[in-house]
């Protein structure tokens, strides 16, 4: 008979907790009806306005408006030197263009595989002194590089996937002694990215 009050009184224990259990899980989530189709409204992102940058190097790429464009216009060294910075990030990209040198790839950091503008290319992260993130390609003769300095990581990371997604090829590549202002050849389109 004592084996029988303790059974009883474990069936009366457990179904206690599984009773709990079952009350506690509908408490937190959101039971459907027979039929209903469970959907989930996304987050909106917010619109970014974008901007086209069209160098006469060869290259084009977007980028966020709100940016401030420095085209180096002094760098006599290479085909193009475009600096990207917002002054509420910290951080920067640059968009060189320069002749093929025993610098490219650099030497460091982890180095995968990956494409720019549809040719074959380098992405390697360089952790040490500061983080930068370069994507790089060689293209007629010519090292084509995005470099994103991460200090604001969130933010640049961002931008420099965006500058990597819209870079493409457009034309044969200016001498640097040739090239023309291309601020004033900016497309200033705006496109809205959700």
């Amino acid at each position: 008979m004592k084996r029988l009050w303790i059974v009883t009184g474990i069936i009366i224990v457990l179904g206690v907790l599984v009773g709990g259990i079952i009350v506690y899980s509908q408490k937190n989530t959101n039971v459907l009806s027979p039929g209903e189709v469970a959907t989930s409204k996304p987050t909106p992102t917010p619109a970014v306005a974008l901007t086209t940058w069209d160098d006469p190097a060869g290259f084009s790429f977007q980028y966020p408006k709100d940016l401030s464009v420095n085209k180096h216009e002094d760098d006599n060294d290479n085909y193009a030197h475009v600096e990207l910075t917002n002054g509420s990030h910290p951080g920067s990209i640059i968009v060189w263009v320069s002749d093929v040198s025993s610098a490219w790839p650099p030497k460091g950091g982890t180095s995968i595989d990956t494409t720019l503008g549809g040719v074959t290319a380098k992405k390697i992260l360089i952790a040490t002194p500061s983080a930068k993130l370069i994507v790089g390609a060689v293209s007629e003769g010519l090292v084509f590089k995005i470099e994103g300095t991460l200090t604001d990581k969130t933010y640049w990371q961002t931008v420099e996937d965006g500058i990597v997604k819209t870079f493409a090829f457009t034309q044969d590549t200016q001498a640097p002694a040739a090239q023309s202002s291309s601020g004033d050849d900016a497309v200033d389109e705006t496109e809205v990215v959700q």
